[in-house]
């Protein structure tokens, strides 16, 4: 089989659960109908799933609850099945914080948001309930407004209102640019500074132009890969009640990233 972001997520909760001696086994589906699909758990009796886009929000009707965070986020990455009781959780905050705070303290911390999306509404909501001080940047400026509106954030502007000089101490992308596109940048490299630290939420390619030129410019990069697999071992710790075996999924994720990037 292929390896695609798929496939990826099998390989590394597969290992994980091998790693704790947990008899699960991790497959993925496609599904067109997000009540169906609900559904199918409560049947099946499916112990966990994972949920990508664009059902992240859809799905959330048929679920009998919400963990607050997705609830204020407004979708889910995940639904843990407690003797059928689905339960939807969203572990992508958790994911770009514990990745952010490997590097950096974020109470109090300027951030410069790119994006306006669900995976930036997901880093807002885990920044604010940091501390972290936020102005959200995109395309579209009332998407933006939107954004600040909901969680409290400042609005810088469009992507290319992002300022060139050392206001913030963090810049996290959250929109797609870059994603299979190695030559994108959200934003004018000249733009970065030294000393700021820079985090793509994009993971393919692992090295994306934006952490490239952020570099060049003296900044500290956080790859996608370090969110991803954060997210990842939050969702094996909901489904088993165990602690997840990060090295072992993290030298997963390396070798199904070098895959892809192939």
């Amino acid at each position: 089989m292929a390896a695609h972001p798929y496939r990826l997520a099998v390989e590394v909760h597969n290992a994980a659960y091998r790693e704790l001696g947990i008899d699960y086994t991790f497959v993925y589906f496609g599904i067109t109908d997000p009540e169906e699909g609900v559904r199918a758990i409560r049947s099946l009796g499916i112990r966990g799933m994972n949920v990508s886009m664009p059902f992240k929000s859809a799905v959330l009707p048929f679920l009998d609850r919400l963990d607050p965070a997705a609830k204020a986020i407004g979708a889910v990455n995940c639904i843990n099945n407690r003797e059928g009781n689905l339960t939807g959780y969203n572990t992508d905050y958790i994911g770009a914080m514990n990745a952010l705070e490997e590097k950096v303290t974020l109470n109090n911390s300027q951030v410069a948001l790119l994006g306006a999306g669900g995976a930036a509404r997901a880093v807002a909501y885990g920044l604010v309930n940091r501390g972290a001080l936020v102005t959200v940047f995109n395309r579209s400026v009332d998407r933006a407004q939107q954004l600040a509106d909901d969680f409290g954030l400042e609005v810088g502007g469009t992507l290319e209102s992002f300022p060139g000089k050392k206001r913030f101490t963090i810049l996290i992308n959250c929109t797609s640019v870059g994603f299979n596109t190695p030559d994108e940048c959200p934003i004018d490299g000249t733009s970065l500074y030294q000393g700021l630290i820079v985090m793509d939420a994009v993971f393919l390619p692992v090295d994306t132009e934006l952490l490239k030129r952020a570099r060049s410019a003296g900044c500290q990069t956080i790859q996608g890969v370090r969110m991803l697999l954060h997210q990842a071992c939050g969702q094996v710790e909901l489904y088993t009640g165990h602690e997840a075996p990060i090295a072992v999924m993290e030298e997963v994720i390396e070798r199904e990233i070098r895959k892809m990037s192939v």
